[in-house]
């Protein structure tokens, strides 16, 4: 799994550890290892995403 930043309109901004962050229609949903979502992020309020690693990420 890898680490995005993800950067907010308003200045804020967290770390999300998945397996794969994709968009999907007005949102990106990031994926886990097993398939499964484990976040839900409206597109509206993103400003930017960076992947911050190729790494593994032990949780």
């Amino acid at each position: 799994m890898a680490r995005y930043l993800i950067s907010y309109l308003d200045g804020e901004s967290e770390t999300v550890t998945a397996a794969n962050l994709e968009p999907s229609g007005s949102q990106y949903i990031a994926w886990v290892g097993d398939g499964s979502a484990a976040a839900y992020i409206p597109a509206v309020n993103v400003r930017s995403i960076v992947r911050q690693d190729d790494g593994q990420v032990d949780d």
